[in-house]
């Protein structure tokens, strides 16, 4: 281990046992890991029979990713729809006042909307990674 790096130290007096088991041996199940000098639990989890490590999300995690994909997307949608009526306006009219200011707020827009896809789609993700250690072989 090189000089400065943070140490990882499994942390067993826990009051309950964990819910999470090892998908490499089937056998364990998953210890939570503690960072030197952390004061809460990481997301990091350790296989108590074969040393597998691997980041589980926490239920608060994933909550807050869902809330704030859902609340930023459905905003960005509104605002998407705004701006691109009144770029369809301008092109049916033929105006050009503020086309251009329009267009660049509609592309922010849909910028945002991307951003926002991209973390309900790391939600799932952790959704799907919580489920797979879940199981019990």
């Amino acid at each position: 281990m090189e000089h400065g790096e943070p140490q990882l130290i499994r942390k067993s007096n826990r009051k309950s046992s964990s819910a999470f088991f090892c998908t490499m041996c089937k056998q364990g199940k998953m210890e939570p890991l503690l960072q030197e000098g952390e004061p809460e639990y990481t997301d990091m989890f350790e296989c108590d029979q074969c040393n597998h490590q691997a980041t589980i999300p926490s239920l608060v995690i994933i909550s807050s990713q869902l809330i704030s994909a859902i609340m930023g997307g459905a905003l960005s949608v509104y605002l998407f729809i705004q701006n691109l009526s009144k770029v369809l306006t301008s092109f049916q009219f033929n105006t050009t006042d503020k086309h251009s200011l329009n267009f660049t707020l509609m592309v922010i827009a849909a910028l945002f909307l991307v951003g926002f896809g991209y973390i309900l789609y790391r939600a799932f993700i952790g959704i799907s990674r919580r489920k797979i250690y879940k199981r019990s072989y």
